[in-house]
Formats: structure tokens, sequence, C-alpha cells
């Protein structure tokens, strides 16, 4: 058995929308006899089928803006025996808990020299774990409702009181006692604190919403916005004391 793994070459599939960096990293990756490239895939609704039928050893992932850890997820799914790593010139505590979660396997850095590059992922392949960040000394995940889930997503965007109450079909009054229970809920000061708590999970996006409670599809990018399904929240002791201030404050 060791030997098949030491003489077969490693099986690798990479996700990019860069034309020029799937070029750069097709061309490194494929000069190496220890790899076998099977698709430098830019197509993302084109992935996870060919995941599916290939069942790769490897599979490198771009975080690009149109990736959600909900993919990332499905992935995992598709080939749970594959390396999963994410590639990025860097990665946010909030998509590395959540990655983590999910079972991504390691986090490969952008701006990697051509043999570093080459090297982690041999590394990887063999079952170490590669990390450019370290852990948060503390983080949790809140779970949201269908109704967190949409005002946060609605505070991302900006929008006014008057605004949420129109797109959710609700009286301002309401909206208000629904933003006072969020904010108590993950301890945040204010909306515009929220609103970067959802910013910075955004990659945790799972199924697109239009803003008029009605789900479209993921094809349809100009009006979809993420539905976040959870957020984490990197060191909540020191936000604990917000909440009460946030309700006596008003939103």
């Amino acid at each position: 058995m060791s030997h098949s793994v030491e003489c077969s070459p490693i099986r690798l599939v990479l996700y990019t929308d860069d034309e020029l960096l799937s070029l750069g990293a097709l061309s490194v990756v494929s000069s190496s006899p220890q790899f076998r490239v099977l698709a430098a895939e830019r197509d993302l609704f084109n992935l996870l089928p060919f995941v599916e039928q290939v069942i790769p050893d490897i599979i490198l992932v771009d975080i690009t803006p149109q990736m959600t850890v909900g993919l990332i997820a499905n992935l995992r799914k598709a080939a749970p025996g594959a390396r999963l790593i994410l590639w990025a010139r860097t990665f946010s505590e909030e998509l590395r808990h959540q990655a983590r979660e999910i079972g991504v396997t390691g986090f490969l850095q952008r701006g990697a020299t051509r043999k570093e590059f080459m090297q982690s992922l041999v590394d990887m392949a063999g079952g170490d774990e590669l990390s450019v960040i370290e852990e948060p000394a503390h983080s949790t995940t809140v779970s949201l409702t269908n109704r967190e889930s949409q005002l946060v997503t609605l505070l991302t965007q900006g929008l006014k009181n008057k605004e949420i109450s129109s797109c959710l079909g609700v009286t301002e009054g309401t909206v208000r006692i629904y933003l006072s229970k969020l904010f108590a809920k993950i301890g945040a000061r204010d909306r515009f604190e929220v609103a970067v708590f959802g910013l910075k999970n955004s990659y945790c996006g799972q199924a697109p919403w239009d803003g008029q409670n009605a789900f479209v599809t993921e094809r349809d990018e100009e009006r979809a916005r993420p539905v976040l399904r959870s957020l984490v929240l990197v060191e909540p002791q020191r936000r604990r004391g917000y909440a009460r201030r946030a309700v006596a404050a008003g939103v």
C-alpha cells in the first residue's frame, strides 16, 4: 500500500477565476512529476460536478468573491477523502474558523515562492496541515434565524430602518424590536458593528436572497445577496458589555 502511495502522482484540481493565476499555477504544478493536474477549473458552477466525477487527492480553492463556505462544504462532501486547501493572500479569522468547522485541511497564502508553494502542497498531500494564521484566542459561532440573517444582510447593505421595514413587510417599530434583540444576541453596540460582523463573515453565504423574502438562482449574481446562517465572533468576551448599552441607546 505504501509503495502505491509513493509512486502514484498526486491528483489535483485547482479552482480560480483568474486566468493568469490559473496558467501560472498550472505551469508550476504540472512541471513536477509528483503531481497530475486533473483540471484548472475557472467556472465555479462546473467545479462541484467535476470533483464528484474524478475524486482528486487535493482540491486547491482560490477564495474568489463568489466562493462561499456553503460551496466549500459541498466540495468537502463530494470528495471527503481529498485534502481541501484554501488559497488567498489573506484569511480573516472568521473565514478560518468556519473553514476548519467544515474540514478544510490547510490555508495556502499567495505570495509564496515556487519552492514554498510546491513543498506546501506535497506536505499537505502527505497529511500535514499548513497554517498561515494563528488561531484566534477567543471566538464563538452564533447561529442566526432566517429573520436575523435577513437583518444582518440588509444592515451590511447600509439600509435604514424604513427601508428594512419595506423589504421585510413589517413596521419600523417591529424593525427596532428585531434589531434590539439581534444586538443583544451577538453583543453588538450598534447597527454599524452588526454590518461589520456581516461583512467579515461574507464568505459564509449559503443561499442567495433578493431582498424580497424570495430565493433566486445562484447565477443571478446582480440581485443575489448572501444569507448568513451564522456569525463567527472573534474575542467575544471583549464585547459582552455592549449588548446592554446598545439596547439602552436605542436602535
